[in-house]
């Protein structure tokens, strides 16, 4: 009896434990049915990544939109008929993003090249503002006397036209007027230069040549004072406001007037140079570095004399073209071109021979014959025929300057 209960007592535990292990064997395959999900889900996502992305068209490229979904403004695409954009994208390419990103990069760096190209552009076609002083409304004059003293039979004391100083000033009613003579010339140098430059101002004191001196202190005072200088006996013709056009006010520093001469007129044909920058008429702003070159070249040269000579500054009597080449056209000349030149080193004086209109050049500009040459030989006209563009008619006065009439 007790062997009959023993065995039907485990028959209904063998029968849970046989549901137990079904249970067990679906729970298994239920998990393995979800591994093998996952990791088919799992290779599906990662595959872009491990085995790169599906093939697009050739040459073209999804956008950042098509790729993420964003909202932001999508990259720039190539186009077909696009000329600006011609590179071809290969594919399948290896990082989207990073190719979409290039490509729109290229397009605003060539955007951004076209912009700076035509911005250059047009700065180069109107030139910027240059900083430092204006030209002043100021007109200078210089009159010394024929001799370093007051004049005597054969060379008198130059005389002061009042009608000169009425033309300059009435047409220019802006400006102030001054006339420097000897005395008040002299005083200019020592208040200015005898502690900046003693050699400078012992020079001018001592320097017997009028024409010379005449030329020192033109320099000396638009290097100063800035403003516009005109030999006595040159008349105006237009306003002083009228040399530089309105557009380039705030551009130009110096206005000087070239004047070529073909040989013409035996003051002129042995010269070393062909062109020449006037110098009886100058307009400049305050410290204009052409100044300071010119000062330089000039004591150099009179140095140079007083070698040549064997003589002191005080007994120097130079010849026409010492003149000229130490402080007169020649030197001015060769010493505006090494300022040109500082701007544009191809440009060459020879170059300016025939020029017909104004050139800028830095901020120098330079006016035709015409301008500041009328009633000269290289200007095409004469005493009684002014060209239309002549801003200063300048006769020819062989009394104004003895010892360098040009």
């Amino acid at each position: 009896m007790r062997h009959q209960r023993t065995g039907s007592s485990s028959l209904p535990a063998i029968l849970r434990h046989a549901g137990r292990r079904r249970n067990y064997r679906s729970i298994l395959i239920a998990a393995v049915v979800l591994l093998v999900l996952a990791t088919i889900w799992l290779r599906d996502s990662i595959g872009i990544d491990r085995f790169g992305p599906r093939p697009h068209p050739q040459g073209q490229l999804p956008s950042h939109d098509q790729e993420h979904g964003s909202d932001e403004v999508p990259h720039a695409q190539s186009s077909a008929t696009s000329s600006q954009t011609a590179t071809t994208i290969p594919s399948p390419v290896s990082n989207p993003a990073a190719s979409t990103f290039h490509t729109s990069a290229a397009v605003s760096s060539q955007t951004s090249a076209q912009t700076a190209s035509q911005s250059s552009e047009s700065q180069a076609a109107q030139p910027t503002a240059i900083p430092g002083p204006s030209i002043p409304a100021k007109i200078w004059q210089i009159l010394l006397p024929q001799t370093p003293q007051t004049g005597n039979d054969k060379h008198p004391p130059n005389q002061a036209d009042p009608k000169e100083a009425e033309a300059w000033t009435s047409l220019n009613p802006n400006h102030t007027y001054t006339l420097l003579d000897q005395h008040t010339g002299a005083a200019f140098v020592r208040s200015h230069f005898t502690h900046t430059n003693p050699d400078l101002a012992e020079l001018y004191r001592t320097l017997p040549d009028v024409g010379m001196k005449s030329d020192i202190l033109r320099y000396l005072v638009l290097d100063i004072e800035g403003g516009a200088y005109s030999d006595i006996g040159t008349v105006p013709l237009k306003p002083i406001s009228d040399w530089v056009p309105a557009s380039l006010q705030d551009k130009v520093k110096l206005v000087v007037g070239v004047m070529s001469n073909p040989g013409e007129g035996s003051k002129w044909k042995n010269t070393t140079h062909q062109v020449h920058f006037c110098q009886w008429t100058i307009a400049a702003a305050p410290g204009h570095p052409v100044f300071g070159k010119m000062v330089a070249r000039l004591q150099e040269s009179i140095a140079d004399l007083t070698e040549r000579y064997r003589l002191p500054v005080a007994e120097l009597s130079p010849t026409r073209e010492d003149v000229m080449n130490s402080t007169g056209a020649v030197a001015w000349t060769e010493v505006i071109m090494e300022v040109l030149k500082g701007y544009d080193e191809t440009l060459q004086l020879e170059d300016l021979a025939h020029v017909t209109e104004l050139k800028l050049v830095g901020n120098v500009l330079m006016l035709p014959p015409s301008a500041f040459a009328s009633g000269r030989g290289s200007s095409n006209a004469t005493s009684e025929s002014v060209p239309e563009a002549a801003l200063v008619k300048h006769p020819h006065r062989a009394n104004i300057r003895r010892s360098l009439s040009i």
